[in-house]
């Protein structure tokens, strides 16, 4: 009977085909796969009422086309027009469909990413069915053309009442108008929770009719059908499979008989448990006994086993000793009380200060203060705050040196704050060349600017050269002179202004804070950079306060900016996205910068502000760590958020200290006007 249907249904399939074959018109777009779905098979496929095509099946060819690297058009059309649309060859595939063996002479198939099944729900409190067999004489729901009914009619003396659709069918059932609803496994699921009635039904019995269900293909696409297996493949090890599955399915609903079997499997181990444990206590008593005779012995091995514990540990304190000081750096190590424990032997070259003398004593007696900031190092060993790759410059035989240190927390048992850790370097030939390669760098900076500056001289000088141009056959005309009046010095002035930005950005300056508004000085770093954005097609995009003002050193500022830009601008290969925006409140101005470029992988983060460290060929490695230094410099912080192939978020956060500023530096609100 069952293959008779199936001939049937397949001849009607081929006749309506070959008859609707003429019809369907698909855009034949080369560069674009097309894959065809069912208009209306929730939750699988179908167009919402907004007129959205959603379902499992269209969220899962999106995530394999980004997976695969692909565009594709997903085209929703009726089921026996998809069949012929493949046939012909105008779609390469169907994202959806359950394999047999007719099918499988007509199209390739992917690999299955689910199986299809007929499963028998009733309500949560049912104590009555467990399976179909216990469905004669009772009203059972099944939607209308499932292939539920006939497995129902081969049972016999079961009353069958049809619906368009499960979610009806499970409203019945939750108002005891039927006694079970058979159907779709998966397609239960979804109405279940679509309804959120998952603590009032339950699924009994096998699954019955298991089908695969994949991806169909037309006949001899095989290099389509390894790449979008592999894609799969790909989704389920990530778990995006898995999060596609759970939306639209929802978590499983084991059958009663699963649960039952765990529990068996529960019991079964706990019996297991207590065997082993009867074995294990009837060993121990045969293990007790030996032991009592073996005691005497083991209390001289003991003896022995502690002096050579003792003898190890004076060894391993030896070699630890060997190892402190073998650093490169100084190292100095306080308890909560801030008597310092461990001093190496470069901590006597780097700052003087002799082992012997100074072990016991408080951090404050040794005159660390000439080398450290006393209230950071208070604050760790007491608190246990952490300060990183902090500065410190002295005056130390007739010439300034200056110290790099970072302190950390110690951490006792249960991660108890137990002291602090000093470690430290003398840098001063790295801050020599730092400040030696910054210029370079500045340079290099000045070189883009240049060529920005050029652009943006080409305007108003096209515009001064029109009008000189025009002068001798509209001087007579009032309105050209009056316009040549106006226009014209305005443009000498912006050339005026560029140039003097220019040489004023090129001197050597020391570092000087003043008042300025933070939007001004973006808007004229960026349009520096108008040619290169045009070039490229980047978007740039602003979201900025008005009148967020700073009290900094401005050059420091624009460098930054200039630095961040370029790094933004070289990581978007074409038509990207820049973002700035700037927002304030009573404690803190923070201003981001925001693209869409190449990102920055996992482990090159670590490593961004370390000077010389580059990712590009004829970089210097000294953008970030010029900027990081800038930014410290202004009582500012800078974060850094990236991903690969998605985009970079940089942040940088000031104090919102313009009064306090104000009062110590003597400046107020006239200090803009300029």
């Amino acid at each position: 009977m069952k293959n008779i249907i199936r001939i049937i249904t397949m001849l009607l399939i081929l006749i309506t085909i070959f008859s609707m074959a003429a019809s369907v018109a698909i855009n034949d777009d080369k560069d674009v796969l097309i894959i065809a779905g069912d208009k209306n098979y929730p939750p699988y496929e179908f167009i919402d009422d907004d007129g959205e095509y959603r379902g499992f099946n269209v969220d899962l060819m999106r995530a394999l086309a980004i997976e695969l690297g692909v565009e594709i058009k997903l085209v929703p059309m009726d089921w026996m027009g998809a069949h012929a649309a493949l046939i012909n060859g105008e779609i390469d595939a169907i994202q959806g469909m359950s394999f047999n063996e007719n099918r499988a002479e007509i199209y390739d198939f992917s690999n299955e990413y689910l199986v299809n099944s007929q499963v028998c729900f009733v309500k949560k409190d049912n104590s009555i069915i467990f399976g179909l067999e216990d469905l004669k004489g009772r009203r059972v729901a099944v939607q209308r053309s499932d292939f539920a009914a006939y497995t129902l009619a081969e049972i016999g003396e079961i009353e069958v009442v049809f619906f368009s659709d499960l979610d009806e069918a499970f409203s019945k059932l939750i108002n005891n108008d039927v006694d079970a609803v058979v159907g779709n496994r998966l397609t239960g699921l979804y109405n279940i929770q679509k309804k959120r009635i998952e603590d009032k039904i339950k699924i009994v019995g096998y699954e019955l009719n298991q089908t695969p269900y994949g991806i169909a293909f037309k006949k001899g696409n095989q290099q389509l059908v390894k790449e979008a297996n592999i894609g799969l493949e790909n989704l389920k090890k990530n778990g995006t499979y898995q999060k596609i599955y759970e939306k639209w399915f929802g978590k499983e609903i084991k059958p009663e008989w699963k649960s039952l079997k765990y529990t068996l499997y529960f019991l079964s181990f706990i019996i297991l448990l207590t065997i082993l444990i009867i074995l294990f206590i009837t060993r121990l008593n045969l293990v007790l006994k030996r032991e009592v005779e073996k005691r005497t012995h083991e209390l001289e091995m003991i003896n022995k086993e502690l002096e050579a514990k003792q003898l190890m540990i004076n060894e391993s304190n030896r070699f630890k000793e060997q190892v402190l000081d073998s650093l490169g750096n100084g190292l100095i190590t306080f308890d909560k009380d801030g008597t310092i424990t461990t001093i190496n032997k470069n901590s006597e070259s780097l700052i003087g200060i002799k082992k012997t003398g100074a072990l016991g004593r408080k951090y404050n007696e040794i005159g660390l203060d000439e080398y450290f900031d006393m209230e950071k190092l208070k604050d760790c060993i007491t608190f246990g705050t952490v300060y990183s790759l902090e500065e410190k410059t002295f005056y130390h035989n007739h010439r300034n040196i200056t110290f790099s240190y970072t302190l950390s927390p110690l951490k006792g048992d249960e991660d108890v704050h137990i002291g602090a850790v000093l470690t430290y370097r003398d840098i001063t030939e790295v801050i020599m060349l730092r400040n030696k390669l910054a210029e370079k760098d500045k340079m290099q900076s000045l070189g883009r600017l240049v060529a920005g500056i050029a652009h943006e001289i080409r305007n108003p000088l096209t515009s001064i050269k029109t009008y000189i141009e025009l002068m001798p056959i509209k001087y007579d005309n009032k309105d050209f002179r009056e316009k040549m009046t106006q226009q014209v010095p305005a443009e000498i002035t912006r050339l005026n202004s560029l140039l003097s930005d220019l040489i004023d950005y090129s001197k050597p300056k020391k570092m000087k804070k003043e008042a300025f508004y933070l939007k001004d000085i973006i808007v004229q770093t960026v349009e520096l950079f108008t040619a290169e954005l045009d070039k490229k097609g980047i978007i740039l995009k602003y979201n900025i306060e008005d009148n967020v003002n700073i009290y900094a050193d401005k050059q420091q500022i624009r460098q930054i900016i200039i630095n961040l830009l370029i790094n933004s601008i070289e990581s978007i290969e074409e038509s990207g996205e820049i973002s700035f925006s700037i927002k304030q409140d009573e404690d803190k101005i923070i201003m981001e910068i925001v693209d869409n470029g190449k990102g920055i992988s996992e482990e090159d983060m670590d490593n961004l502000f370390e000077p010389f460290f580059t990712t590009k060929a004829d970089g210097t490695g000294l953008g970030l760590s010029i900027c990081y230094q800038y930014v410290k410099e202004n009582n500012g912080q800078i974060n850094i958020r990236s991903k690969e192939n998605i985009g970079t978020t940089i942040e940088l956060v000031f104090k919102n200290n313009f009064e306090e500023d104000a009062e110590e530096g003597g400046y107020n609100e006239q200090d803009f006007d300029n």
